[in-house]
């Protein structure tokens, strides 16, 4: 989670030396989510067939890989791939990380377990932006890259000593069909949202990639309901907590996402303070974020995981509608009360979308489950950034001028253009918030003994 968003403040330094021009500064950014994106699903079937922990070691051998190939990267294109195979190894962690929590902890540890993962998790999104600001003021900013690899070492060392084996207790042939047709369709609709804006949205490029994958999708859903050993069961969608916590995901992404890219451009651009005092301004996000998600997973083992999510979401949307105040001249503190919300509302949300997944999912499903969950996860990161990206960049382009009154009604023109960001996150964050209201199981999450075998899917749902 840390290469999402570590990359935000250096991209102007990023654009300068590569010599890249704003389109494919956002590609940066968005190659790792669209890869991610359309490969979650199939590591997560892979990694039930063929071993969770086998799949997690191969990811981090290839995140690492891809790491070490972003920090030598000589220009623009070069980058943009090599994040894109960063996104391949970031599928396969992604995919089996919580699959491997769920198999190894039950009933109160679970709850522990799962409020750690959501911690680091919340923790490394808003950190991203501090760690990628100090590294790029006292260092070059390839090393926001290499940084990962004794990172990685250090995990493939753990993984292998101390993380036990666990797969699907039923043996299933892989569904080439299912893995082709979904990395297709998802892949297809993941670029008409990042570029979709850019091209024109009725272009015949992004006609025929919506095309794609609209045939693409449907031909895996009727694959899906028709082959004797699919990928993805679809029972899972008629479960509707699972549908909710789905939804949760991409809302919490698609509203929060595009407003960190945004944000950071603003204070750098407008205020024109550096990468790290940017990203420190983000410090109350990190921290409420970290508290949060550490007391999420028990408090949806003790209450409504409807009530946790719904407040989420709600939390994000006032956030968000706060953060307007922010005007051109007046202190970033007039949004500090916002960013606080943001914060509570993304910590709450990660562990309790985890827990409610892994409680209706078959345990010899836990990978491709969470899979699908993490994947409207990406989705929504993908789809918050450039639907973002797009509406901040209409809003600057109404022409300015020359001389003194051209510099303020530039910063005119970017702090309106950030309320239009706010604007949009809330929107989505509070209709996320009526569907998780709607959708997410009212009894909270049965804890089980220690002891106790996971739960069984008919007694979960």
């Amino acid at each position: 989670m840390l290469d999402v968003t570590i990359v935000i403040v250096a991209l102007p330094a990023i654009a300068t030396d590569l010599s890249g021009d704003l389109q494919s500064i956002q590609l940066i950014v968005d190659a790792y989510a669209l890869t991610l994106a359309a490969l979650l699903l199939n590591t997560g079937a892979l990694a039930d067939r063929f071993g969770r922990r086998r799949v997690f070691l191969a990811g981090l051998v290839t995140f690492g890989a891809a790491s070490a190939l972003c920090g030598a990267a000589s220009g623009a294109t070069f980058l943009v791939i090599a994040r894109a195979l960063q996104g391949v190894g970031g599928a396969m962690l992604f995919a089996t990380g919580l699959a491997i929590l769920g198999a190894a902890y039950h009933g109160a540890d679970r709850a522990k377990a799962l409020g750690a993962f959501g911690a680091v998790f919340g923790g490394a999104v808003a950190l991203g932006p501090l760690v990628g600001g100090a590294i790029v003021e006292v260092a070059d900013w390839r090393w926001i890259f290499l940084v990962n690899l004794p990172v990685v070492a250090l995990a493939i060392v753990i993984a292998h000593r101390h993380v036990p084996e666990t797969r699907s207790p039923r043996t299933r042939r892989v569904d080439w069909v299912g893995q082709i047709t979904f990395t297709i369709g998802i892949g297809s609709l993941v670029a008409v949202l990042i570029d979709g804006g850019d091209w024109g949205w009725t272009s015949a490029r992004n006609l025929a990639l919506a095309m794609t994958a609209v045939l693409a999708l449907t031909a895996f859903a009727v694959s899906q309901g028709r082959g004797a050993e699919p990928m993805f069961d679809l029972a899972l969608l008629r479960n509707r907590s699972f549908v909710g916590s789905a939804i949760t995901a991409f809302a919490t992404s698609a509203s929060l996402f595009g407003m960190f890219v945004y944000l950071i451009l603003y204070f750098q651009k407008v205020e024109g303070i550096d990468g790290l005092h940017a990203g420190a301004r983000l410090l109350p996000v990190t921290i409420v974020a970290f508290v949060a998600a550490a007391g999420a997973g028990r408090l949806s083992a003790a209450i409504s995981p409807r009530l946790v999510l719904t407040a989420a979401l709600s939390c994000s949307a006032c956030g968000l509608l706060q953060m307007t105040r922010l005007e051109s001249g007046s202190s970033w503190t007039v949004a500090l009360p916002g960013l606080v919300l943001c914060g509570l509302g993304f910590g709450l949300a990660n562990p309790t979308v985890a827990a409610v997944t892994l409680a209706v999912a078959p345990p010899d499903q836990a990978a491709t489950a969470t899979g699908m969950n993490s994947t409207f996860r990406q989705v929504g990161v993908a789809t918050g950034v450039a639907a973002m990206g797009a509406i901040f960049d209409h809003a600057l382009r109404a022409p300015v001028g020359t001389g003194a009154r051209a510099a303020q009604a530039e910063s005119v023109a970017y702090t309106d253009a950030l309320h239009r960001v706010f604007l949009a996150g809330s929107a989505i964050a509070a209709l996320g918030a009526i569907l998780a209201a709607v959708l997410v199981r009212a009894a909270p999450l049965v804890a089980l003994p220690e002891s106790s075998p996971q739960p069984d899917i008919a007694a979960a749902a």
